[in-house]
């Protein structure tokens, strides 16, 4: 946190607390919870003795106490101070209660992401164990006080699938980033999470941690070998050209079930959209690929997205052997002027059509050139047909 509040000078420093923890623990319960009810209007209508429970146990509401605490830190001033009463000026400053403002991160995003865990994968319910059956003298024993009862067998008690994740997870789970990331984090097995250890903090995108997930995937990373999804866009490279190989695309559609982002898209008509596009220009893959190349998945998107707005003839006019590499500019531009896409392969392909909608925007801005552009285009020679 970058707020700051002049100390309150003739004021002692504050005494450090004996447990930090359990100081911290309270507080987030008592006075944390109190401001965020006030702030959130989401949780206007929670009883206040269940405003720490409501949150921790909902990663998307974590997500926006955390906004509030970035956004609005004077809310919290009086919480998140150091001993001489200032806010703090990083993360990694001391706080009066003898913890950073990164520890204490660190133990709500564990804390959330346990509780979620642990409702995601419960654990199976088992049958009660058989109990031993008793014979009637020594039931006629037990009765007489002359023989000792059976003992009733009792099933050990199972370790959840919850646990053993969070135990694999724990020294990992540290930054406010991560909260967004819980849900997909539960996908995953103990084993990956060991095996990758540190690099899993590489994986910052909800659906390449989903991605992680997949069984050839995780095989792929236990191995040591990059994941073809995981990828960027060169991959999609033939090592000999700028051309894109066509049956690494094919691969990558399938492992992204394009079809199902393009209704209607069966299997020939996905084999002729991927050999369309695997024809694109090396032209409009040069001025594509630094905005869109830092991965395989929108790239790809990208592409097949230009193709189902465009149609093929207009796809080979634009992008192909005779690139129109003025208009791919405006593509280019118009991608590069938005924050990186996010969210599911729907939601970016929606993403992806409102740019193209408005590229023409960034081409031209004269209705009358729009329609002298689009009629050039149409006009262009198509080597393809005959």
């Amino acid at each position: 946190m970058s707020a700051f509040a002049p100390s309150l000078t003739g004021l002692p420093p504050l005494v450090q607390p004996a447990q930090p923890v359990d100081t911290i623990r309270a507080l987030l319960r008592r006075e944390v919870a109190s401001i965020l009810k006030e702030a959130m209007p989401v949780l206007a209508l929670v009883p206040p003795d269940k405003v720490y429970d409501h949150v921790m146990s909902d990663p998307i509401l974590l997500e926006q106490a955390f906004r509030v605490l970035r956004s609005q830190p004077e809310l919290f001033k009086d919480i998140i101070t150091t001993p001489q009463r200032n806010m703090p000026q990083s993360d990694e400053e001391s706080l009066w209660c003898g913890r950073t403002l990164a520890e204490a991160i660190a133990l709500v995003v564990r804390a959330c992401a346990r509780r979620y865990f642990k409702q995601r994968l419960k654990t199976p319910k088992f049958r009660p164990l058989r109990q031993p059956s008793v014979g009637f003298w020594r039931s006629l024993g037990i009765a007489l006080g002359v023989s000792e009862p059976a003992r009733p067998l009792r099933r050990k008690p199972a370790i959840g699938a919850g646990d053993k994740l969070y135990a694999a997870m724990r020294d990992l789970l540290r930054y406010e980033w991560q909260v967004p990331l819980i849900p997909a984090y539960s996908t995953l097995s103990p084993q990956l999470v060991t095996s990758l250890g540190e690099k899993l903090l590489e994986f910052r995108d909800p659906l390449k941690v989903q991605l992680l997930s997949d069984y050839s995937t995780e095989s792929a990373l236990v191995d040591g070998k990059l994941p073809l999804l995981l990828s960027d866009a060169h991959r999609l490279m033939t090592a000999a050209s700028d051309n894109i190989n066509a049956e690494v695309l094919w691969n990558v559609c399938q492992k992204m079930r394009m079809a199902a982002l393009f209704p209607g898209h069966d299997t020939a008509e996905m084999r002729k959209a991927v050999s369309l596009v695997a024809a694109t220009s090396p032209a409009a893959l040069k001025i594509m690929l630094p905005v869109l190349g830092d991965d395989i998945r929108k790239f790809t998107l990208y592409l097949f997205t230009v193709y189902g707005k465009f149609g093929p003839a207009r796809y080979r006019q634009v992008l192909g052997a005779q690139c129109q590499s003025w208009v791919v500019e405006g593509m280019a531009k118009r991608v590069a002027k938005e924050p990186p896409l996010t969210g599911t392969h729907e939601e970016m392909k929606r993403t992806i059509e409102s740019w193209l909608d408005s590229t023409l925007e960034t081409v031209v801005t004269d209705e009358g050139q729009r329609t002298d552009m689009l009629g050039a285009l149409d006009g262009v020679a198509d080597k393809t047909t005959k």
